[in-house]
């Protein structure tokens, strides 16, 4: 090989990372106006300072040194709200840099978000003014919450790829949401794949094993709002099957829905917010960093939700999943929650 071809390439090479370097450091992302930071990254400045300060100490190791900590958040955040691909980030002019760059920093910070800010942030607990909202909008009392599954795109997995097929024949995770009156996320588990129905994943996940403690110890007067995919539970309310249009039983259904439409307008949100979670972005990570991913932004939902950033238009699902009635087996609990919902159908107006 000629020396000079081959010098002439390292030269550029070099140059080129001379080049990203100068740019980088050159700019400053807090002297964008407030709406294009928020436009640009979804937070707000102070609550990406606030994310700053938390994943600093984790993200300020020798690896890419020459990046700072906030432009390492700024990667991050961009392929989050934009769900581009990695090369079209690392192009972007406030953080040029090559796509195999853009794809380490990607996963320094996005594991130390996860281990800072989730635990933190998505906390299921139950308050009288979720249950008073509920109460004054849709007369239905004792409300904590709203379920309901949300299918997040993968790419297609080398290995059990049945678990992941859901029934619109793409792959994904199937992750419950639970959302209070003001959409913020009270619970969050998207460790099942999309062939998994909502009802499994609901039976299988911590939160159902802790409604049902709370409710042996005396809480007999909460409970969360689901679709008919869901198990009728004395603190899980679900629609009557198959109700005569003008019946009260349909009556219950209609109030019920309209309650029951917070956590589909959170999932919008939450997909609009950070739109890597839509399935026209095609999944483009296993599911190991998907489950990672989806982690954070549900963390960094709540997180927008307290520094009062505002909500973005939701993302409207134009293919409505029709949910799989679950088949119950005759039980004390299930006649207990049969006995609360005939209660509260006879009160609606």
């Amino acid at each position: 090989m000629d020396l000079d071809i081959l010098f002439g390439e390292d030269q550029e090479e070099y140059d080129i990372r001379s080049v990203y370097r100068g740019l980088r450091a050159s700019f400053d992302p807090f002297r964008l106006g407030d709406t294009m930071f928020i436009e640009k990254y979804r937070l707000s400045k102070t609550a990406f300072r606030y994310v700053l300060n938390e994943i600093r100490p984790l993200i300020q190791s020798k690896i890419h040194c020459t990046i700072t900590p906030v432009h390492k958040l700024c990667i991050a955040l961009t392929v989050l709200a934009k769900g581009s691909y990695q090369s079209s980030v690392g192009t972007d002019f406030v953080n040029p840099m090559k796509q195999n760059t853009v794809s380490k920093v990607l996963w320094e910070v996005l594991p130390a978000m996860e281990r800072v800010l989730c635990q933190e942030w998505i906390k299921f607990t139950k308050n009288e003014l979720c249950k008073e909202h509920f109460y004054q909008k849709y007369r239905i009392p004792g409300v904590v919450g709203s379920i309901d599954g949300a299918h997040l795109p993968i790419l297609k997995p080398g290995t059990d790829e049945h678990m992941f097929l859901n029934r619109k024949s793409y792959h994904s995770l199937n992750a419950m949401v639970v959302c209070d009156h003001n959409l913020r996320i009270m619970a969050f588990n998207a460790r099942y794949g999309g062939a998994a129905h909502d009802s499994f994943v609901y039976k299988e996940s911590p939160l159902r094993t802790l409604l049902y403690q709370e409710f042996i110890n005396g809480d007999i007067r909460s409970w969360l709002l689901g679709d008919s995919g869901y198990p009728l539970e004395p603190w899980l309310l679900t629609p009557y099957r198959n109700a005569a249009p003008g019946t009260p039983e349909a009556r219950f259904n209609e109030w019920h829905s309209r309650a029951r439409s917070s956590v589909e307008r959170c999932i919008g949100v939450l997909k609009a917010r950070w739109r890597i979670l839509l399935i026209e972005k095609k999944g483009r990570y296993s599911p190991t960093k998907s489950v990672q991913i989806s982690n954070v932004c549900a963390a960094l939902h709540n997180i927008c939700k307290f520094y009062n950033v505002p909500d973005p238009a939701p993302i409207v699902d134009r293919q409505r999943r029709i949910p799989i009635a679950v088949q119950q087996n005759e039980s004390a609990l299930k006649t207990r929650a049969e006995r609360i919902r005939d209660s509260i159908k006879q009160s609606l107006p």
